[in-house]
């Protein structure tokens, strides 16, 4: 179209000599062209596969926290310096601060943020414009990286073809994930407690004093779902209430205030944990109590199939015996070949529905492991407060799904406050108006 002339030296080709030979081979060493690339894309796609499955890191840059050993694996190694901060941030979340609290924390402490830390150790000034601050997205990643725990985690993403350079994340079926591959800077607890944070309803609203109430956003309205909002009242009476955030936006037509004293409420709750810390230490069958309560009457249906399931191990184990007893019939001529391929296919048939479901019945028997394993850290959560006389932050994340505030029905009915701890009640689905 636009008169370009295009010589290729190697392949005689020039197409100002349209009537060459070379010209009417162009399209087959194209073709040719194409597939050798396919071909050496996919060969090399194969190699980083390969190279990710045998724990080789590939990064550019070690993650922040690690440098890179001079082995073959390039295995990752602990920086002191920049792992001590890494393991401060998990601890700051898992005590409940937000990612723009822990930023704002490192910020005031002037401590240096990944990249420049990089540029750093490379003795070059960091190329792009910074402020050179920590901010939340840098933490939410430093958080959700599973190379903290000691996992290689690698083909995370790719390119649309060898033509199409654009990067498209993988499914996290399609990861590499190598286990202990290296030295872990955090423990698995650590992460696990993370991660709870993560789930938890609370956000944990910080005031303009710089503080958050132990008990900020795990309130709920009874009446409507909607979260308690937190007011400061006047100075001679609480220093503030708790009231349904629907009331405060919308007024009384959608809902009551459900006005209740902050302190009142966590002398409440601190009253009633420590209820259920002396139930754990001086009752012996509270373990059966709690266990009972998270199961429901769910203790006869785990009888009825614990014993299938043994019904079900002992018929795959006899249909195995007759499938080889079928063999030894068949070879020895004692059997027709019609009625062994007949038997057999029963038999294999009847295997795969069983198989199937006990399958089934052993992934719930891991459910009812899972409930005895929530109860048993509930139970040692609660124990690790025995004597607290104070209410705390951590203490309410800790311990504490949510909390729902009924509303004053007159001014001589007390008000009801319903307690749902963690891993012993059922968590909420929505956080957004859940109750209602």
């Amino acid at each position: 179209m636009y008169n370009i002339r295009f010589i290729a030296l190697t392949d005689n080709v020039d197409t100002a000599n349209s009537n060459s030979a070379s010209m009417d081979m162009l399209p087959i060493m194209n073709v040719f062209n194409e597939w050798h690339c396919a071909n050496t894309s996919k060969k090399l796609r194969t190699v980083f596969h390969a190279n990710a499955k045998a724990g080789k890191y590939m990064a550019t840059f070690c993650t922040y926290g690690y440098y890179k050993a001079d082995d073959d694996k390039r295995t990752p190694l602990i920086d002191p310096e920049a792992a001590a901060v890494v393991e401060r941030i998990f601890k700051m979340r898992a005590s409940g601060m937000g990612h723009k609290s822990i930023a704002d924390a490192l910020n005031q402490e002037h401590i240096t943020p990944p990249l420049d830390y990089k540029y750093d150790k490379l003795g070059r000034a960091y190329p792009l414009y910074s402020h050179h601050l920590w901010n939340a997205q840098t933490i939410r990643r430093i958080l959700d990286n599973q190379m903290y725990l000691g996992k290689l985690v690698q083909m995370k993403e790719t390119t649309v073809s060898y033509k199409n350079h654009k990067v498209i994340h993988n499914d996290e079926a399609d990861w590499v994930i190598v286990e202990n591959n290296h030295e872990p800077i955090i423990s698995q607890e650590l992460w696990d407690k993370v991660r709870e944070r993560d789930r938890s309803v609370s956000r944990g609203r910080v005031t303009t004093e710089r503080i958050t109430s132990p008990l900020s956003g795990l309130c709920y309205c009874d009446s409507c779902g909607a979260k308690m909002k937190m007011q400061k009242t006047p100075e001679n009476k609480s220093p503030y209430s708790y009231r349904c955030g629907l009331h405060v936006r919308y007024g009384k037509s959608f809902c009551t205030s459900h006005n209740i004293k902050g302190t009142v409420l966590e002398n409440l709750i601190l009253a009633d944990i420590k209820r259920q810390i002396d139930f754990v230490t001086n009752d012996d069958k509270a373990r059966a109590k709690y266990l009972a309560k998270k199961q429901g009457n769910m203790a006869h249906i785990i009888a009825e199939e614990n014993k299938r399931r043994q019904e079900i191990q002992k018929r795959l184990d006899d249909l195995v015996k007759l499938m080889q007893k079928i063999y030894e019939d068949r070879v020895l001529g004692n059997m027709p070949d019609k009625a062994c391929a007949e038997l057999l296919d029963s038999y294999q048939n009847e295997k795969e529905v069983l198989q199937a479901e006990l399958n089934e019945l052993k992934k719930r028997a891991d459910g009812y492991k899972r409930e005895e394993d929530d109860v048993d850290e509930f139970i040692r959560r609660l124990k690790s407060y025995a004597g607290a006389e104070e209410l705390t932050r951590q203490m309410c994340l800790e311990l504490i799904e949510y909390v729902t505030i009924d509303k004053y029905v007159d001014k001589h009915t007390q008000r009801d406050v319903h307690i749902y701890y963690k891993l012993i009640d059922k968590p909420l689905r929505d956080k957004t108006n859940a109750l209602a």
